[in-house]
């Protein structure tokens, strides 16, 4: 926070010494973001594998930690499902974007059906033994928990921005942004299966693919409030389970659906005629 504290104070001076019409959309424009969001998961079919066990919960239910948005808990947002974004337009109505979105999301209660076997006497800790062909498990009749406490989505965006609207002074802009991001994911696990307690592991477990688009509405020319909406398929194929042994992991594939709302900054980079001020 204290970063963004000294980019608005930043961003304030450059825009006191800047002369001439200042264009959000135009080439040279340096935006700096940060926010909160809200996450929705498809179900999706998660498989465990390792030397005394293969099976899969089929069409598991996730949800993200803290269900639920809600201004009371916007600080837990903050420090549990953020987003980070520094973009730079590299031509009028075009934005190249690197992202920093972290997701937390769980298991949620629910009755799990499980396909495949695990060997008896290995998990002892979550309580699951045996064969399994599409058995239905009450999650709370065993201890068994799996989640992500942190999965990072690293990502280089493409966006186009679109005027919808603006003053004549440019006080007040309507902007229109959406775009496609591609990245990998950096994600920690915890999970309560196997012989003994686990501490929670990380790993760069695969891939993913956004998109997502809003309306930023910025003020005085520097200051933006972005809400947006988005969605996108988080490839995980190589979740850590166990510290001692890189054959046990677990894999899915999660869709996703997001809300989020941002705060941020634009400023201009490039050089401007009769200006008096250091151009940066």
């Amino acid at each position: 926070m204290r970063i963004i504290a000294l980019s608005f104070l930043f961003s304030s001076f450059i825009g006191f010494c800047q002369n001439g019409v200042f264009n959000s959309a135009y080439k040279g424009n340096l935006s700096l973001e940060f926010g909160a969001s809200s996450n929705k998961y498809a179900p999706s079919s998660v498989s465990f594998l390792g030397n005394d066990y293969s099976f899969t919960l089929n069409n598991a239910q996730f949800e993200q930690f803290n269900a639920g948005f809600s201004l009371l808990r916007i600080n837990t947002y903050l420090n549990s499902q953020y987003k980070i974004g520094i973009g730079y337009t590299v031509k009028r109505g075009i934005q190249v974007q690197l992202n920093l979105d972290n997701f937390q999301y769980q298991l949620a209660p629910q009755t799990l059906n499980i396909t495949g076997n695990v060997n008896p006497g290995h998990d002892i800790t979550g309580g699951l033994s045996g064969t399994y062909n599409s058995t239905p498990v009450d999650l709370d009749s065993i201890a068994f928990r799996f989640s992500s406490t942190s999965t990072k989505f690293i990502s280089l965006n493409l966006n186009l921005i679109q005027n919808l609207y603006r003053t004549k002074t440019r006080l007040f802009v309507l902007n229109a942004i959406y775009g496609l991001g591609l990245g990998a994911l950096n994600t920690t696990t915890s999970v309560v299966f196997g012989p003994a307690y686990q501490n929670d592991l990380t790993a760069m477990a695969g891939f993913g693919a956004f998109a997502q688009g809003g309306i930023r509405i910025e003020f005085f020319r520097h200051f933006y409030v972005f809400p947006k909406i988005g969605g996108g398929l988080l490839l995980q194929n190589r979740m850590k389970l166990d510290v001692s042994d890189v054959t046990q992991k677990a894999s899915h594939n999660l869709w996703t659906g997001q809300m989020s709302i941002n705060v941020g900054i634009v400023f201009f980079l490039g050089k401007k005629k009769n200006c008096d001020c250091p151009h940066f």
